[in-house]
């Protein structure tokens, strides 16, 4: 286990490989680095590869201050650590809101990344006036509040989502979800209404970029991947079939493919 402090918060992480280029995976919300244990494997032969635990997510700082979970403040800590291990150029890979951290990344720092890599989300993480995800936001961070994390598990327990997730996934996202700090889950759950999203700045994003999602992902999500690859120049979009919302680790081996040949046609060097 290493941690390393940025930004002023310890920060959880794991370096595996020790030959070829870098590539950074980043989670999504409530996740850790377990999400990745499918692509370790595979890559880290062939790769140097650095996993996370955002701040406030499995072994890393929780800041108290809820204040303290934004996008770009969770992409300033990818850099910093990336920073903190010696890679100064690097595969990028975003799941979920992890894709939204990574994003930021691209916009702010397209010179040190060699490609950038988008499973399942979005160019906005909050639809306003979407009457229903605010009542499910409000139900969560009350019962956080005033009953703990043990009744946001159950209530996650008894409204499972509208598609089909391995049990073994669904068990370790509740055992995640139920060892966040309070002050955590409230801060990453309010971070995604506080982004401003890259709707007015994704024709902006110049690193190559694939766009992947589960091909049984949700309709909205399913439509924001692809919406993305309307947004960013030159995007390419690979949908896994037979896998939702988690395809890496869904289907680990389709997924892992379609990766590969990204980042093998966005080698250093490899593009004029």
């Amino acid at each position: 286990m290493s941690t390393g402090v940025v930004n002023g918060v310890r920060l959880h992480y794991e370096l595996h490989g020790d030959t070829g280029e870098p590539i950074v995976f980043v989670h999504g919300y409530t996740g850790d680095i377990t999400d990745w244990q499918f692509q370790i494997a595979e890559f880290s032969p062939s790769y140097r590869v650095l996993v996370m635990d955002l701040r406030g997510h499995g072994r890393s700082e929780a800041p108290a201050g809820r204040s303290a979970y934004t996008i770009p403040a969770m992409s300033s800590d990818v850099e910093a650590l990336a920073d903190e291990v010696g890679f100064a150029k690097y595969h990028l890979v975003g799941h979920s809101m992890g894709g939204a951290v990574v994003q930021e990344v691209a916009l702010r720092s397209p010179e040190r990344l060699l490609s950038l890599t988008l499973e399942d989300t979005a160019p906005i993480l909050y639809v306003p006036g979407n009457a229903e995800m605010e009542e499910w936001n409000s139900k969560q961070i009350s019962l956080a509040e005033n009953e703990g994390m043990a009744a946001v598990v159950a209530l996650h327990r008894a409204n499972p989502l509208p598609l089909p997730v391995p049990p073994d996934l669904e068990e370790m996202a509740n055992r995640r979800l139920a060892r966040m700090s309070v002050d955590a889950f409230i801060g990453v759950t309010l971070a995604g209404p506080k982004w401003q999203g890259t709707v007015e700045r994704a024709s902006a994003i110049s690193t190559p970029t694939l766009i992947i999602h589960g091909a049984l992902d949700m309709p909205p999500l399913v439509f924001a991947s692809k919406w993305l690859a309307q947004l960013i120049p030159h995007a390419k979009v690979e949908a896994i079939p037979q896998a939702g919302h988690s395809p890496q680790w869904e289907q680990p081996d389709l997924y892992n493919r379609a990766l590969r040949r990204h980042l093998e046609a966005n080698r250093a060097g490899s593009r004029v």
